[in-house]
Formats: structure tokens, C-alpha cells, sequence
């Protein structure tokens, strides 16, 4: 029997994951979107958007709930970054009728701006409830508040999901701009990226083509659809509406900001910014999750400005957010390393198009061998392992004295190093000759920063393993130098590949996504020294 196979095209596939949602009757309509570095990739739609049966496409405007968040979120990045608001201050020097109490700590200092769209402000989670009033006029909203809040935990302290903070954080910077928040998105952000058919439901144009309606199913199984939603003062906590393709422009411009810049596209709020955005604020509780087909997802992350950071294991950091309104469940995820993701849109209420779409990341992350992350590593790096390689091979005290720096010697004598290595020779050696072209990369093991590498020598009984990491200041010397001998009767898989003893807790017994780096090796050297 052959184990020959060839792989269905990768659109094909996910075509085939995503269309048996509406098969099995989860949503009347589902549309989804691959996203890669830049941009739309594919779309497909199932099923039908609303009444009148059109199918739905790319451009069928869902409204998309609480992935309104992230725009809001940048929002406050992008007036802050501009002078206008400091997301530090308390959110009482925007509405001085803002209360709250319940803790043990009363009267507690009230929540920062920061904490309210890092969902850390205190206040008790409020899914269940905020529905049925996102369309509360703004006054109204405010004498809420001001006859008094309850904390559920201390500002600052805890992850807890509120809407409710959401909306006073997008309130304040439209008050710190002197533009309603939905205006500033709007036109900040929406507008200089081209997302044209993407707005706020009290916003949206009298035609703006084809517009989904979200349904339920009633007690006899029928699908009813449900009128649509117009927000006012929450407006910033689930207001807009938008696309798949709008949608693959958001994401595949935020993860951009984590690889190189290429000086293409509109950049309306700065690369740091787009980071700080996707960077976790507030840890949530880690859990290990057993799924219906017996795996089991181990969860560590938490929540950045809009948006939640997930650790995985192996691919390392994802990106996401789901929305859900009467009718809707949609979510965007991506991987912010390589820029692949998925937006899915539904129109019911009834499934679980989130952990779909995560499925269908991780298949594309597979497709593609994503690495966790990509590390660069400095041309400093790369000259110091050379350095470092021929020290090993043939010890020199001047060349030591000239790349080592003083705590080498002060952690360990040098005199009792070179005998060390010598053993070690002796015991894989003799060693091979290195590589003579000059554009020769070494056997690299691992990198965790651009300042370290691990290597291998190659001997004939077995080899050595080698690490080396820089210090902060120039020029750079190695602080770290570690050295063991490996026999090849060890099988690879077993050998050590990362010997750093400030990292003894990311060994071979521990699971991260460390050793799924992909290492950047510098180009040789040019004549001028670069």
C-alpha cells in the first residue's frame, strides 16, 4: 500500500470545512475570508444572506459587533500618538459622574482609560445584559452611571469583559478629539485604509448593497430573522458594520507590524502603535480545554487593547476577536509572524464558527510551516559566533580577551573553560573542518533573541554544541558561553538544542513554541563592514 498522496488545494479544503456549516443547517449564510501578508487571498460564501435568497459574498456587509473593539482601540492609540488624550488618565476626568464602588479597597482610585479598553477596569462582565440596549441615547447612558456602578474586582487587577467600560473609554476620546468616536474612526482610520464598505450602523449609507440579516430559529425550527440593530451610545463597544474583504484589510495591515516595513499602503497610525495594539495587557486565567474530538488546547494569553493574544504551544502568538449580536456570530484570527488568517461571518446565532475558524488557521499555519516567529539575528551575532567557533577549535587568550566580556572570566575561570573544552574534543573529536566558502552558515540549533545563537561542530564520534549571547552594550561582547559535547549515539531528536542556563526552565522537557523559530542568518560582511 502506498502512502503517496497529493494535497487538495489549500481553498478547496477550507471551502470544504467552512460549507458544511450551512450544510448542517448552523446558519442560514456563512461567508469567510483567507488572508494572507497582503490581503484577501480567497473568499467563498454558503448559503443565503437573507429573504430573498443572494448568497453571500466578500462584499455583503455583516454587522460585526464586538470586533468594533480593535478600531475603537486603535482609535484611542491613534489620539494619543497625535497629543490628544492621555490613556492613563481616569476616565472621572471625562465624566465626573462616573461611581463605582463594592471593593475592599473603597474608595478606590477609578479605572484609567487604559484599563477600560485592556478590559481591567473592574467592572463586572455584561454580555448577557447590554444587548437590547445598544441603542440607549448617550444621556441616557450617563445617568445610569451616575447613580452609582459596582466594581466586581479592583480596577487594574483582573480581566472581566465589560461592554459597558468599552463604551465609556470610546465616549472619552471622542470627547478628548472633539469628534464623536465614530466620526474619528471613521475618518482616521476607515477612510485612509480604503475600507469603503465599512461604517457605523448609525451610520450606514440608504444603499449599501447587500446587507445580511441575522435569524434565530423559533419553536417550530423556522428560521426568523431579526430587525436590524442601530447603535447610539454603544456604538464604540459593537457599532460597526463591514465585510470579508474590509475585514482581510484590517488584519492583514495590523500584522504587518511585526514583520519587516516594505513602504507600501496607507499607515495612518504608526507600526508601535498597530503593536501595542496586539501586545497582551492583562493575563486571563489559563485553562487546558479538552475538545469534541479528544484533543486537548492548552490556553495561555489574555487580552491586548481590543483584541485577544493567545501563546500557542507551537505556533506561538495568534490574534483574535469574535462578535456576537441577535443574528450574528463572526470572528477574525490571525498569525501575526507569517500574516495568514481567517475572517468567517455568519448569520445565526446557533454554532460555533469561532473554533471553525481557528481550525482552519492552524490547517493554513500547517500548510504553510509557519514558524512562531522569524529572529534576525544581529551581524554582531554572526561575527561573534565565528570568533567564538574558532576559539573553540584552536584557544587563543588574546582572541578570548578580545570577545569575552569581564564576567565570562568572573563566572568561570578561563583556564578551567579551555581544559573543559579540550574534554570535550576529546570525547566527539577530532573535529571536522568548517565549511570554507564564505557565505557558510553554521549548523544553527536555536536562537531566542538577535543577541544568541546555538550552534553545532560537527566531530567524528559526536558533536558540540555551542551557545553564545551578546551584551546590550556596543560594541557587543559575548556575556554567555556554554559549551557540551553531544555523542551521535544520542539520536538528534534527543540532543539539547538550546544550553543557555538562564533559560534551564525551557528545556527538553518543557513545551513552547521556542523551538519552532525560524533564524535569519545576516549576509557576509560587505568590504565596508555592513
Amino acid at each position: 500500500m502506498s502512502n503517496e498522496s497529493l494535497l487538495t488545494a489549500l481553498p478547496d479544503e477550507l471551502d470544504a470545512l467552512f460549507g458544511q456549516y450551512t450544510a448542517a443547517d448552523n446558519a442560514r449564510g456563512l461567508v469567510y475570508g483567507l488572508v494572507g501578508p497582503d490581503g484577501l487571498v480567497h473568499s467563498r460564501g454558503f448559503g443565503v444572506a437573507d429573504d430573498a435568497g443572494h448568497p453571500p459574498d466578500a462584499d455583503t456587509v455583516f454587522p460585526i459587533a464586538s470586533m468594533t473593539k480593535s478600531f475603537v482601540a486603535c482609535g484611542a492609540l491613534l489620539a494619543r500618538d497625535r497629543g490628544l488624550v492621555n490613556l492613563d488618565a481616569p476616565i472621572t476626568d471625562f465624566f465626573d459622574e462616573f461611581s463605582a464602588g463594592g471593593t475592599f479597597d473603597d474608595p478606590c482610585d477609578p479605572p484609567t482609560l487604559r484599563m477600560l479598553l485592556s478590559m481591567s477596569g473592574g467592572l463586572t462582565e455584561d454580555n448577557s445584559w447590554v444587548d437590547p440596549f445598544i441603542d440607549t441615547p448617550v444621556d441616557d447612558l450617563l445617568a445610569t452611571v451616575s447613580r452609582g456602578l459596582y466594581y466586581s474586582t479592583l480596577p487594574g487587577t483582573v480581566f472581566e469583559y465589560s461592554n459597558l467600560g468599552y463604551t465609556l473609554a470610546g465616549l472619552a476620546v471622542g470627547r478628548a478629539v472633539g469628534r464623536r468616536i465614530e466620526d474619528w474612526v471613521s475618518e482616521e482610520l476607515l477612510a485612509p485604509l480604503g475600507m469603503s464598505r465599512s461604517w457605523f450602523d448609525n451610520q450606514a449609507p440608504a444603499d449599501p448593497g447587500l446587507l445580511a440579516t441575522g435569524y434565530s430559529l423559533d419553536e417550530s425550527g423556522q428560521w426568523q430573522g431579526f430587525p436590524p440593530a442601530r447603535s447610539d451610545a454603544y456604538a464604540a463597544a459593537g457599532g460597526i458594520q463591514s465585510t470579508v474583504r474590509d475585514l482581510a484589510t484590517w488584519v492583514s495591515w495590523l500584522a504587518s507590524s511585526f514583520r519587516p516595513p516594505t513602504g507600501t499602503g496607507p499607515d495612518p497610525v504608526g507600526r508601535a502603535s498597530r503593536r501595542e495594539l496586539q501586545r497582551l495587557h492583562q493575563l486571563t486565567l489559563p485553562s487546558v480545554v479538552t475538545r469534541a474530538d479528544g484533543a486537548v488546547k492548552v490556553s495561555i494569553g489574555g487580552y491586548g487593547l481590543g483584541l485577544l493574544v493567545t501563546e500557542d504551544l507551537h505556533r506561538g502568538t495568534v490574534i483574535s476577536h469574535s462578535g456576537g449580536l441577535p443574528g450574528f456570530i463572526l470572528n477574525m484570527i490571525w498569525h501575526p509572524g507569517s500574516g495568514h488568517g481567517i475572517v468567517v461571518l455568519t448569520n445565526s446565532h446557533r454554532g460555533n464558527p469561532v473554533a471553525l475558524s481557528e481550525e482552519a488557521l492552524f490547517r493554513v499555519l500547517d500548510r504553510h510551516r509557519a514558524p512562531a516567529r522569524t529572529i534576525r539575528l544581529w551581524p554582531a551575532t554572526r561575527d561573534l559566533q565565528g570568533l567564538a567557533e574558532s576559539l573553540i577549535r584552536r584557544w587563543d587568550d588574546e582572541l578570548a580577551a578580545r570577545i569575552f566580556a569581564e564576567n565570562i572570566a568572573f563566572d568561570r575561570p578561563l583556564d578551567q573553560r579551555r581544559t573543559e573544552i579540550d574534554r570535550m574534543i576529546g570525547e566527539v573529536g577530532p573535529l571536522l573542518e568548517p565549511n570554507p566558502a564564505p557565505d557558510a552558515t553554521p549548523d544553527l540549533l536555536s536562537a531566542a533573541t538577535p543577541a544568541d545563537v546555538t550552534w553545532a561542530i560537527p566531530g567524528q564520534r559526536g558533536e558540540l554544541v555551542c551557545m553564545i549571547h551578546l551584551t546590550p552594550a556596543a560594541p557587543p561582547q559575548i556575556q554567555e558561553f556554554e559549551v557540551t559535547a553531544s555523542p551521535y549515539a544520542t539520536p538528534r531528536s534527543a540532543r539539547p538544542t538550546d544550553i543557555s542556563v538562564r533559560r534551564r526552565g525551557a528545556g527538553p522537557a518543557s513545551l513552547s513554541s521556542l523551538p519552532n523559530s525560524q533564524i535569519e542568518w545576516p549576509a557576509p560582511a560587505d568590504a565596508n563592514g555592513g
